[in-house]
């Protein structure tokens, strides 16, 4: 068993540097993402509730806007749990590689 726990050890080293590449990656694009959906989606919610209470759209295609806004809100909390799934996975890799 000692053998095969070495050669995934060895065959698992070269993937840890990607890995942690990735969720860099991923966490550098989930912050710069998040600022800019978030203030698309404020966008989409003023603009919604605007035109509904100037009476420019029906309470459908505010409802329309609104969910638009909403989506855009919560794709950075998406990517940001893939990227903790990274993270654990990384820490999974790293612990296996140390013992």
């Amino acid at each position: 068993m000692k053998p095969v726990k070495f050669i995934v050890k060895l065959l698992l080293l070269p993937v840890l540097p990607v890995i942690i590449v990735i969720q860099w990656v991923g966490i550098f694009l989930t912050g710069f993402a998040g600022g800019i959906l978030g203030l698309f989606s404020c966008l989409f919610a003023l603009a919604a509730g605007a035109s509904f209470l100037l009476g420019l759209s029906s309470g459908s295609e505010a409802f329309r806007l609104l969910a638009i806004g909403f989506v855009l809100f919560i794709l950075p909390y998406i990517a940001e749990w893939i990227v903790l799934k990274i993270t654990a996975l990384r820490c999974v890799f790293a612990d296996f590689i140390r013992s």
